[in-house]
């Protein structure tokens, strides 16, 4: 019986009792095919149109070796081309698969050239120079199918093009490409058209289907997302937009472009172009002194008198009637007042301004501050200064001409208009009983208040803060306003919680009398109330002068005050604590406290300081578990 063969690669499949004999030699065939399927091969090409690619014989023979370059999975293609190159995959009906790179060369100067692989009359696959493809074809017959495995290629998670340099090539003929710049990004290229008008055109699209004002087409954001500092330097700091400047229509499509910056967080619009070309600019910083700045910089290298350093013009190039009207009608100009150096740079701004003419100049105002005018002068203001300005001089006109005359008599004008009449010349008879009102009187400050100074002369008392009030100093000494003494202030009251002492501090200087209460304070174990006083330097444990008595035992203390005389749990401490001082930093205490039982406590103590904080804490150094203390002082 004779042997059949497999229809992809032509193995070799022999039939019981055939080949006697030769059975090792056929299957050493059969294996060289099998690894063939898991190896790779170059192939190198003649410079035709036309090559073939076979996968198995037609026919193959019975015991013969069938090897053929198609049962390699990986080949590689090379020669040198001056045409593409069509490789048909024979027979039409094997099923196989490829990873083919076309690593042919120029033979001419218009190439490399791609390779299309076929089997038959179906789709083909084009692979460009230098690429390479998974390519499968379906053995079909007359029909086969050549396909892409790679062209619709899903990846689940990252991928990454290892090498610098890499490129992702785009397009039938690879006319667009994107390749990596090592250390420095990407480089965007459109290297399919070389002539005039193919530039690279990257467009952003939204794919909403309902575009309303405020809403963003496409924008462009810059950011440092891995910097250190964190916070402020990991937001957005520069950005592009495109903004609708309302809902677009079959007629609408108005749209804004808005550039944004950051300085201390995210980016913002700082300036944007509407559809119709206006551009607007803002400084967004609130603080003082930071206006919007516009500069026009001039690239020459040796600037000579004349030159323009930079100029803005104004000119309506599109009216329709033309001539005149279509010349520039005006502009601002910055010009040179002679040759730059090292010390000079002076330069006048020109306006210009045209009525049937290319705008000239009709007024410039030169390096030193001169104004000069073609024209005539129109002042709606009130000022006006002139080469000949003597000090008290009004202008007078002769019917010609205003003059600058100098007032004389018993009246004089000083330079900033204010008239003055001689010393002497009014006199108080000249002035009747109250006529002179407040509307007359110099304006002061609001709040002040007029006193007088030590020799009778009108003083001004600045105004105080709300709640102060005006205290003399005596005779000889002007009042002033100052903080009413008196006042009661309360601090925050402390809940307790598993603490052992509570330290009030902050307390303000020259406060001259402090209360501490505390109600409800209790203990899981045994204990009672000491406090302890204490100055800048730190609480002070010795130099009290104090005692404690209650029905059962009077208890002296010299380390601190004591306020109860027996130990106490759930049954609650409340007491009334107040500290005076005497005089200096010496300080006088009173108590009476309720526990077990009512106790009266006296004493007191000189500190270092002035008095800062009090110390409440338990005797035996037990938690408090409940209650609260509270403190106020009075000045």
């Amino acid at each position: 019986m004779a042997s059949t063969y497999s229809t992809s690669l032509g193995i070799e499949k022999m039939a019981t009792g055939d080949q006697s004999g030769a059975w090792g030699t056929t299957s050493n065939h059969n294996w060289d095919i099998l690894d063939r399927i898991s190896a790779y091969t170059a192939v190198a090409l003649s410079d035709a149109s036309t090559a073939t690619l076979t996968v198995r014989e037609a026919s193959p023979g019975s015991g013969t070796e069938n090897l053929q370059n198609g049962m390699y999975r990986v080949i590689k293609f090379t020669g040198s081309l001056s045409q593409a190159c069509t490789i048909t995959i024979a027979p039409n009906t094997t099923k196989m698969f490829f990873i083919v790179v076309n690593a042919t060369t120029d033979a001419a100067s218009s190439g490399p050239y791609s390779l299309a692989f076929t089997q038959g009359s179906g789709a083909n696959v084009t692979v460009q120079n230098g690429n390479n493809a998974v390519i499968y074809c379906d053995g079909a017959g007359s029909g086969a199918v050549v396909t892409d495995a790679l062209s619709d290629l899903q990846i689940g998670n990252d991928l990454s093009l290892v090498s610098d340099s890499s490129v992702v090539n785009m397009g039938a003929d690879n006319d667009i490409t994107i390749t990596h710049v090592a250390d420095v990004g990407l480089k965007l290229k459109q290297a399919g058209a070389t002539g005039d008008g193919s530039p690279f055109v990257l467009t952003l699209q939204t794919g909403e289907l309902d575009i309303a004002a405020d809403d963003v087409l496409g924008q462009i954001d810059f950011q440092a997302p891995d910097e250190a500092t964190g916070t402020d330097a990991q937001l957005v700091a520069a950005g592009i937009s495109a903004i609708s400047e309302g809902d677009f229509s079959s007629s609408n499509n108005a749209t804004k472009l808005s550039f944004k910056t950051g300085a201390s967080a995210a980016a913002t619009e700082k300036m944007y172009i509407t559809s119709v070309g206006n551009v607007n600019m803002k400084n967004t910083a609130t603080t003082d002194d930071t206006p919007m700045v516009l500069t026009l910089q001039t690239g020459e290298t040796d600037i000579a008198s004349a030159d323009v350093l930079g100029q803005i013009d104004f000119q309506a190039p599109n009216e329709a009637a033309g001539t005149d009207a279509i010349l520039v009608a005006a502009g601002i100009a910055a010009v040179s007042e002679g040759d730059f150096s090292s010390s000079n740079n002076a330069t006048k701004l020109s306006f210009k301004t045209a009525a049937s003419e290319a705008a000239a100049e009709k007024m410039s105002l030169s390096s030193a501050g001169n104004l000069t005018i073609s024209g005539d002068l129109t002042i709606s203001g009130d000022d006006l200064t002139m080469g000949t300005n003597t000090s008290g001089a009004i202008l007078v006109a002769d019917g010609t001409n205003f003059n600058p005359a100098v007032v004389s008599g018993d009246i004089s004008i000083g330079t900033t208009g204010v008239a003055a009449i001689g010393s002497g010349v009014i006199v108080e008879a000249d002035i009747a009983n109250d006529a002179v009102t407040l509307a007359k009187m110099a304006s002061g400050t609001d709040g002040n208040i007029i006193s007088y100074d030590s020799s009778g002369n009108p003083v001004a008392i600045a105004t105080g803060t709300d709640g102060q009030v005006l205290t003399s100093a005596g005779a000889g000494a002007q009042p002033a306003f100052e903080d009413a003494g008196g006042g009661i202030s309360f601090g925050t009251a402390v809940a307790i919680s598993s603490v052992s002492s509570v330290t009030f501090t902050g307390i303000p200087a020259g406060t001259n009398r402090i209360e501490i209460i505390y109600s409800g304070v209790t203990w899981s174990t045994s204990d009672l109330i000491y406090t302890q006083l204490g100055d800048s330097g730190g609480i002070e444990t010795s130099g009290y002068l104090a005692g404690v008595t209650s029905y059962t035992e009077n208890v002296e203390r010299t380390t601190d005050f004591r306020h109860h005389n027996n130990g106490m749990t759930s049954q609650g401490a409340n007491s009334l604590i107040q500290y005076s001082r005497i005089t200096g930093n010496k300080w006088v205490m009173h108590s009476v406290s309720r526990g077990n039982y009512t106790n009266s406590a006296a004493g007191s103590k000189t500190l270092s300081g002035e008095l800062t904080q009090i110390k409440v804490y338990s005797a035996l150094g037990n938690n408090m578990t409940a209650g609260t203390i509270q403190i106020s002082y009075q000045t």
